[in-house]
């Protein structure tokens, strides 16, 4: 161990930095009854020590106790002091600290005030020089209190009234890169500041949680201050004591994101709608803008998470949402409100002309484009309605309600479009809601009818089969076609009941007229929610038997998007009444998307071409023939649909349609009076087999 001259150079002008100096001072050093000692911070050892010193530490020499590691029971407080200090001690020559300390020698605890002033070791470092007095006068409550003020991961610091820092504990200075600055330096806004200033001026103590910089970046503190007196000058201070709330607010930042945040696209949701509106009413108001609320619905979702499951649905979904997002502008939000509807709140100032309807052709557009999942294109399409603010309501829910019912009348014109709220549309809807009404009434009192329309042989055209379509027979509003009721329907849950009925219907008309000698096929329209019905093939079988019905007369047609599902409920029906012997035919054919390949592995009769594509003749004949070949190549029965002209049958017949169907053959009629038609067909048939009998004879 080296001498305490050779070791030690100090400037510091006091008794025992004189000492040190002195190469005569050992002997005055070794008296002194304070316990002086040299750390190294580096090697975290006193390297030196007096004998006072070697009491204090419960050592038997310098040699004892330079072996000690002091770094081995050292607290992280502890570390940190040290740490501060040596930074104290590089920075200022004169930089001298006094506080209580206890040291553990050999594990006793004594409590020690003592003085820290910078040295520089022989090899030029920094060193700390220690002067001890062991303090047994002090009361336990005060050892404890500067032990925790060392100790504590709170932030105490003190401050004089204008913000000048006087004091930091090691929790503060480790928190604070610059220690040393103005307290009104610590906030991000200078109005938390402010604040904090005269609420304690006012009341003479506070508490706020403000965001803070530190040397971990900006973060929320909460702060508690009090006013006081610095004991040192006697001043007008602050105390302030801090605790780092950043994990809370991050915890309850992430809790109102989950509260007013869709969960599966990120999108902001019902509970959000409320404040982001309001706020961009006032930009509205300061402006002289409108905003354009646009309620938008996704047609035919139900059916996608039906058939290829809620999984495959949330992939469709977040990719609207995604969709959505991306034609936000800056003052503009997209919502989900919950299953398939979402919003869009658009900020309009007139700038760009018509905004608010530009904007409901690009998201029609956009969400229109096929959406792939599981390597499957899918098309989804939006029906949109649109209100604004102010001219159709003042607030959100108000304006949302209107959207709402533009949108609505938006998918009874024909979904896929988008349509403006005015008045005519709550009349509508009114009156929409009383045909609802009287649908759930009009089912059980039976004014849901079976109509038939004939399907003829291209060549004899002779009806061959007949298709079963639904008419509400209404007390009052008279006859009602499909399209003003079949949606109301679905909406109500009713699509299922009215099905059963017209199936129930067709196989008893059939019964009828094979007990009078009528022979004929008939086709029933299947929807995709009987068709998901676990029992629906069970329910099949049951009416077959029930009416006498061979399954070879009874024909369900499906659309081809239907049947390309991968739904195993559907495939388990299709499977059962395939086994009865009923055939299966693919409705509205070359509109949707077609797989060939997965078409030609399921067991398909008949094709029915859609009666767009035949009403667009001679125009789209090359997409015709190709639909027909396709048809040719899965080797079912070809039927042309929507057959209006004698034009149109002769080239469906030529091209290779084996039958027809359309208002060149008829309408949609009762029962008796197809059953009248296909007497009059019968007794023809059989007096043209008679002729024909009596030509043979007389030959």
């Amino acid at each position: 161990m080296l001498k305490p001259a050779e070791t030690i150079v100090s400037t510091e002008p006091d008794l025992a930095d004189k000492a040190v100096r002195s190469e005569f001072s050992a002997d005055i050093i070794e008296r002194l009854d304070s316990a002086v000692w040299v750390f190294d911070f580096d090697i975290c050892r006193v390297i030196w020590a007096n004998k006072s010193a070697l009491s204090a530490w419960s050592a038997d020499s310098v040699e004892d106790l330079a072996a000690r590691d002091m770094s081995t029971d050292m607290s992280p407080a502890v570390a940190r002091r040290l740490r501060h200090y040596r930074t104290d001690f590089l920075e200022r020559d004169d930089a001298v600290f006094t506080e209580v300390w206890t040291v553990y020698p050999k594990g006793v605890p004594r409590p020690m005030l003592v003085r820290f002033r910078g040295v520089r070791l022989a090899d030029g470092r920094m060193g700390m020089l220690c002067e001890g007095r062991e303090e047994t006068s002090l009361l336990p409550e005060a050892v404890r209190s500067a032990d925790a003020l060392l100790h504590t991961q709170l932030m105490i610091s003190l401050h004089a009234s204008d913000g000048e820092t006087l004091y930091s504990n090691p929790a503060a200075r480790t928190a604070f890169e610059n220690h040393h600055s103005n307290l009104r330096a610590r906030f991000v806004y200078t109005d938390d500041f402010e604040r904090l200033l005269e609420r304690v001026g006012r009341d003479g103590e506070t508490s706020l949680i403000a965001e803070v910089q530190t040397v971990n970046g900006q973060r929320w503190h909460e702060l508690t201050a009090r006013s006081c007196h610095d004991p040192v000058s006697g001043s007008p201070s602050i105390l302030l004591s801090e605790t780092d709330v950043s994990g809370l607010k991050e915890a309850e930042a992430l809790a109102r994101k989950r509260a007013d945040h869709d969960s599966l696209t990120s999108l902001p949701n019902r509970m959000a709608l409320p404040v982001r509106f309001e706020a961009l009413r006032r930009t509205a108001k300061r402006a002289d803008a409108r905003i354009g609320v646009l309620f938008i619905d996704l047609d035919q979702f139900k059916e996608i998470n039906d058939t290829m499951g809620h999984e495959q649905g949330d992939v469709v979904l977040k990719e609207v949402a995604r969709r959505l997002d991306l034609l936000c502008g800056p003052d503009d939000c997209a919502f989900r409100l919950g299953g398939d509807e979402f919003l869009f709140v658009a900020l309009d100032t007139g700038s760009e002309p018509d905004r608010v309807p530009c904007l409901a052709d690009e998201i029609l557009e956009n969400l229109s484009l096929p959406i792939h999942v599981d390597r499957k294109p899918l098309t989804v399409t939006p029906s949109i309605g649109i209100a604004s603010f102010p001219d159709h309501g003042e607030d959100a829910q108000s304006l949302m309600q209107r959207a709402d019912l533009a949108m609505y009348a938006a998918k009874s014109a024909g979904r896929n479009q988008y349509r403006v709220f005015d008045d005519s549309i709550l009349s509508e809807r009114q009156e929409e809601l009383d045909l609802l009404g009287n649908l759930r009434e009009g089912l059980a009192r039976g004014e849901i009818e079976a109509f038939f329309q004939s399907r003829v042989c291209a060549e004899t055209r002779a009806i061959i089969c007949v298709e079963a379509l639904a008419r509400w027979r209404h007390p009052e509003r008279g006859l009602l076609a499909p399209a003003q009721f079949i949606p109301l329907a679905e909406k109500a849950g009713l699509i299922n009941p009215l099905g059963l009925s017209i199936l129930t219907q067709t196989l008893a008309q059939q019964c009828a007229w094979a007990e009078a000698g009528i022979e004929v096929n008939v086709s029933v329209n299947l929807s995709l929610r009987q068709l998901c019905e676990p029992e629906f093939g069970n329910v099949v079988a049951q009416l077959l038997d029930e009416y006498g019905c061979p399954g070879a007369r009874l024909e369900f047609e499906i659309t081809e998007t239907l049947l390309l599902e991968d739904n195993p409920v559907i495939s388990a029906n299709l499977d059962q009444i395939r086994s009865l012997g009923v055939r299966i035919s693919i409705d509205d054919f070359g509109t949707g998307y077609s797989n060939l390949a997965r078409l030609t592995e399921m067991t398909i009769d008949c094709v029915k071409i859609d009666r767009s594509l035949i009403a667009g003749l001679p125009r789209n004949e090359a997409l015709v023939k190709m639909v027909i070949a396709m048809c040719n190549l899965m080797q079912v029965t070809i039927v042309a649909e929507g057959v209006e002209t004698e034009e149109a049958a002769e080239w469906a017949f030529r091209n290779g349609c084996q039958e027809l169907q359309g208002y060149l053959f008829g309408k949609p009629r009762p029962g008796a009076e197809v059953e009248a038609i296909l007497r009059a067909q019968r007794a023809a048939s059989r007096q043209s087999q008679s002729d024909r009998t009596s030509l043979r004879r007389s030959a």
